[in-house]
């Protein structure tokens, strides 16, 4: 087994709903207290506490059952090669990964790809312009950024996705950048489908993945 001296957490925020990524370091534990990761909202995503740093404490707020868990690991499991795959206690549903940041990357876009059904069984296929086309562009978007094909100009590589009715909002928490993919026709479908990568445009508003001819706006968020 090999064993590293940082890895990276990656935990959805139960405030806000989005995924945060987070570095976790072997360094960090050099005082008494508590290594602690927050959500750019404010919300406390993960506290770590060690006194011999070799047994660890992780306590975690909870999105799907909205309690906090307490676990207990040893130095080799959260510093491993392998991810480690922290899990709700009450519903047994997955919550958060620890592990290298492209493997971690690869979990999270996998977990992503099953809110396909999630989002058919609770009906929310209603609400799109077009279900299918929206569910493969999400399904691309995954991908590119399992595969670190998903980016911007200013370095960041965590981009934020939000999903509308009839588009797609890709944002930068560091610069500001939006890229808005349409996802209403099977032109859209087939734009995207031919996108081998994704970057932002550092601090802009840009259109993505267009079909030929198309010249759209960007639509108010009513």
């Amino acid at each position: 087994m090999i064993i590293q001296t940082s890895n990276t957490v990656a935990l959805r925020c139960p405030e806000c709903g989005k995924i945060k990524y987070h570095t976790l370091s072997f360094f960090s534990f050099a005082g008494k207290e508590p290594v602690c990761f927050d959500c750019d909202c404010g919300a406390q995503l993960l506290s770590i506490a060690t006194k011999d740093r070799k047994v660890y404490y992780l306590q975690l707020d909870c999105l799907m059952c909205e309690t906090k868990h307490l676990y207990r690991y040893l130095f080799k499991d959260l510093w491993s090669s392998e991810v480690l795959h922290l899990f709700c206690e009450e519903t047994g549903l997955g919550i958060g990964f620890i592990g290298p940041r492209q493997q971690v990357r690869k979990c999270i876009a996998k977990q992503e790809r099953s809110l396909r059904e999630m989002a058919e069984d609770l009906g929310f296929s209603d609400y799109f312009e077009n279900p299918e086309a929206m569910y493969e562009i999400l399904d691309d978007l995954h991908k590119l950024a399992a595969e670190a094909k998903l980016s911007c100009q200013c370095g960041n590589v965590d981009i934020e996705v939000e999903v509308f009715a009839d588009h797609v909002e890709l944002r930068c928490s560091n610069c500001d950048a939006v890229g808005i993919i349409g996802a209403e026709s099977e032109e859209d479908r087939k734009a995207m489908k031919n996108t081998w990568e994704i970057t932002l445009q550092t601090g802009s508003l840009q259109w993505l993945c267009r079909g030929k001819g198309k010249n759209r706006r960007r639509k108010s968020k009513e």
